[in-house]
């Protein structure tokens, strides 16, 4: 009989839980911290400031761009990334916003200014309509790597930074680990026999470290779940789990000890129940969000600006 779980995200927000076991073979070694996969580990808490990054972007504007006979989709689009430090009381540290103008067909445009407001020209070679908005999201995790590896220039910190650590952005080591906390699983990592423990793990524990990427791979990293809110009544079992992931770069042994400290301090933060994405979308992120959305300005008013210029323009 076909059992069925409920996902606890809002549907708007799609799922919490949505894999495809595609990794390619060999790709993943489960056995770098230890064979046994039979019970989850605990950590500990350890002195010293976490520090969330994170980034929120937002369409202003679709247009269509032409060049002669040449068509093709673009945006106007904004984003802002920024930071939460935690240490006994938690405030908002450094942040930015950008706008930008993206044009997909390799299509070239000037910056253009509206009002108080600047777009930066961007262009994106690729003729997908959903192109220019992959290029704007690049632009912001771009932006959130700098953030995170700034503030990782400084020692005794323990950086959060939302979502999976593309290499290109995170190629260099840092003073302090930045670890990249996935709120959506998008991948099946494990094979059976390892991700029967996930089921299994309780708020505040993780599994083993496990590698992703070949052994001598420059973007190889060291990864690991961990369940930061309890399964309720009704939802499927990957609920409440989110998956680390540190440079490999940064050595085993210091994976583990943040891999510890990461599974005994990321739950006092899950998200609250009225949250669209509980508990994965923590706290602090869920805050952040919040701020920097309000430092984009009013989208109705982004949008009727840019509307007035093209009709100006016509």
């Amino acid at each position: 009989m076909v059992v069925l779980r409920a996902d606890p995200w809002m549907p708007d927000y799609g799922m919490g839980f949505e894999v495809a076991a595609d990794e390619p073979s060999g790709s993943v070694d489960p056995f770098v911290e230890t064979e046994d996969w039979t019970k989850g580990r605990s950590g500990a808490q350890r002195a010293g400031a976490l520090v969330f990054v994170d980034g929120v972007r937002r369409v202003e504007l679709r247009v269509v761009a032409s060049h002669g006979a040449r068509r093709a989709a673009g945006l106007f689009g904004s984003y802002a990334v920024g930071s939460v430090w935690s240490n006994g009381e938690a405030h908002f540290g450094e942040h930015l916003v950008r706008r930008a103008l993206v044009l997909g067909g390799a299509l070239q445009a000037q910056p253009v200014v509206a009002g108080e407001l600047e777009f930066e020209a961007e262009s994106e070679p690729s003729t997908e309509p959903d192109a220019p908005l992959v290029r704007l999201q690049t632009l912001m995790r771009a932006q959130e790597a700098e953030l995170a590896k700034r503030i990782a220039s400084e020692p005794q910190l323990l950086v959060l930074a939302d979502g999976p650590l593309a290499y290109t952005f995170y190629d260099v080591p840092t003073l302090s680990p930045v670890v990249g906390v996935v709120k959506r699983s998008a991948r099946e990592y494990l094979e059976l026999a390892q991700a029967e423990l996930l089921a299994a793990l309780v708020p505040a524990q993780r599994t083993p470290v496990f590698a992703i990427g070949d052994e001598n791979a420059r973007e190889r990293r060291y990864s690991w779940y961990v369940r930061i809110g309890a399964v309720r009544p009704g939802q499927h079992d990957r609920s409440g789990l989110v998956r680390c992931e540190i440079r490999a770069g940064a050595g085993l042994d210091a994976a583990v000890g943040v891999a510890d400290r990461v599974a005994a301090s990321l739950p006092l933060y899950a998200g609250r129940p009225w949250d669209s994405r509980t508990p994965q979308n923590v706290v602090p992120i869920a805050a952040l969000e919040q701020w920097l959305r309000h430092r984009m300005g009013d989208t109705r008013l982004v949008r009727r600006t840019l509307m007035e210029l093209l009709a100006e323009a016509a």
